[in-house]
């Protein structure tokens, strides 16, 4: 390079990785959108919110500090010095480069690539984290010690070049190329320690739980994908033809594993989860579908209909699984990347996929067993997802990039490696993030949940058999909320559009249904069959598309 001039190799390279960083944004509005569509319309805008809130926070964290506690060399092999502060290294010309395993990249383009990295971490992480029931303020300051003690020490470890467990230190090398344990397994083992802080949501805001928009997730699903073009291939820091070989791996291993994963939800979709319990019914049971409570209070077959009784018979189709599968492919593959792409290396897309897909599909039933809340299923799709890819990476990754690939190289060590990096990932950000919530949630005026009595109220309903189970009675039925609800759970069941956004809402109407009883017009001249009487009893059960909402609760017959 000569002054400010590139040569046309690093020219068309830097473009690239422009272009790259330019397709990351669609990953944080796709994030955005698929969490939007997944929640309630209480809390949709809550979870399109954070991904662009946190985008800011992160962005000048990274700027100030984090790239250079992440990417500086440093004597240790932990954590790097503020070498890099405030992008001071490129004021010396010969720093003007980062040169890695993979090749060489313009110092401001790995500092822009790489920044986006760990929004994209962060906006995967924290809309899960408090979905339905978390406080942002406190949320806000645990994120500063996730920031600066938990993404930035393990990048560290694996993506320096002095990390304990990089390729380029050599003694421990642990493959990932593009993430898979620094984003994807930081993320979801960063959610399943917060949602077990936090504790379960209200089972009234899962009574007749209805997702906001099952469009927006599906739109999310697509800018993620097309964003994820950019998140692997950019990894290889320079364009060549195995950057489409990276593309069409990425591509092939989504939608294998969102065919997979719908094919295994269509089958288990007439079959309730082992454990879950049937609710007891209000009337006839031939006129209402028998809805299951799952252990974590969770309705499993939600919102019926009694018109849709041969539900528990009858197989369906669902788009938020094949979305869910399409993310999951994504995440799979992102630790393979450029490690498993080649001119004969595309059938090992669709083990990734069909693997994948398996195995995080049973992952998201666990949260029924351990009894931790993850709204989102982001411990499944993410971190299980990145454990998954990363074992498979060492079982199934070429002799690229300067690496000795795995099995079927014949370096059977690597799994061992691999096997190393994730325990070691997981149990840090796991225990970490236990400790820091739970100090945070001590601090007055930063408890961590809206409704901050929430689960001494479920433990002594646990040790009172007397007491009914929450998760039978509607939150819209006044007799079941009565006088005794106190403010921290009525604004925690408003919602937290409504708790932080003052009102603000993604879909911003009103939802009004009025219930027709036969009583109503008993002084009409109609005769009214006395088996429509019972038929009126089982639209208050569990599963109807008839219960009133709160917000018409007091209304009256119209005269």
């Amino acid at each position: 390079m000569e002054g400010d001039s590139l040569d046309y190799v690093d020219s068309i390279n830097a473009l690239f990785m422009l272009f790259c960083t330019s397709l990351l944004p669609l990953v944080v509005i796709g994030i955005g959108f698929f969490y939007s569509g997944l929640t309630q319309r209480r809390a949709s805008l809550t979870m399109f919110a954070l991904p662009l809130l946190l985008t800011p926070l992160i962005f000048i964290d990274w700027f100030i500090w984090g790239y250079s506690l992440c990417y500086s060399s440093s004597s240790n092999r932990f954590i790097g010095n503020l070498k890099f502060a405030v992008l001071r290294q490129l004021r010396d010309p010969e720093e003007a480069f980062y040169t890695a395993s993979r090749g060489t990249i313009l110092g401001l383009n790995h500092f822009l690539f790489n920044g986006f990295f760990k929004v994209i971490c962060a906006a995967i992480t924290f809309p899960g984290c408090v979905a339905e029931r978390g406080r942002l303020i406190p949320m806000g300051v645990f994120l500063f010690f996730w920031s600066a003690i938990i993404y930035n020490p393990v990048t560290y470890w694996f993506w320096n070049h002095s990390g304990w467990l990089s390729i380029e230190l050599g003694k421990l090398p642990v493959l990932d190329f593009a993430g898979g344990t620094c984003v994807h397994i930081v993320s979801g083992f960063t959610t399943l320690a917060y949602s077990y802080i936090l504790g379960p949501r209200n089972p009234k805001l899962l009574y007749n739980y209805r997702n906001s928009n099952t469009g927006y997730a599906v739109l999310g699903s697509f800018f993620v994908t097309c964003g994820w073009m950019g998140f692997i291939a950019g990894c290889d820091f320079k364009f060549s033809s195995r950057t489409l070989y990276i593309i069409v791996n990425t591509f092939l291993c989504a939608l294998t594993s969102g065919i997979v994963w719908s094919l295994i939800d269509y089958y288990f979709s007439s079959i309730p989860l082992d454990g879950s319990v049937p609710i007891e019914q209000y009337g006839p049971k031939s006129n209402v579908v028998t809805p299951y409570i799952s252990q974590t209070g969770v309705q499993l077959n939600q919102h019926l209909h009694e018109s849709k009784s041969n539900f528990t018979e009858r197989r369906k189709l669902s788009m938020i699984s094949f979305s869910s599968g399409i993310m999951t492919g994504l995440v799979v593959i992102t630790p393979a990347g450029g490690y498993i792409s080649s001119a004969t290396g595309f059938w090992k897309s669709f083990v990734f996929g069909v693997i994948g897909a398996i195995l995080c599909n049973l992952s998201t039933r666990l949260k029924y067993f351990v009894r931790i809340d993850d709204a989102l299923d982001i411990f499944a799709i993410h971190g299980v997802a990145g454990i998954v890819g990363s074992l498979l990476t060492g079982l199934f990754s070429s002799n690229l990039y300067e690496t000795k690939g795995g099995w079927v190289e014949a370096n059977w060590i690597q799994l061992g490696y691999q096997i190393l990096g994730s325990v070691v990932a997981s149990s840090y950000v796991f225990i970490l993030t236990c400790v820091l919530l739970y100090i945070i949630d001590l601090i007055p005026g930063l408890h961590l949940r809206i409704d901050k009595d929430f689960n001494r109220r479920a433990r002594e309903k646990q040790s009172d058999p007397k007491i009914d189970a929450e998760s039978q009675l509607s939150p819209t039925n006044v007799s079941n909320i009565g006088s005794e609800i106190s403010y921290y759970e009525k604004a925690e069941l408003m919602g937290t559009d409504s708790y932080e956004f003052n009102g603000e809402y993604m879909l911003d109407f009103m939802e009004f249904i009025r219930v027709i009883s036969p009583n109503d017009f008993a002084d009409d001249d109609l005769i009214i069959p006395e088996e429509y009487h019972a038929h009126y009893d089982n639209v208050q059960a569990q599963g109807s598309d008839f219960e009133m909402h709160s917000e018409a609760a007091n209304l009256t017959k119209r005269e």
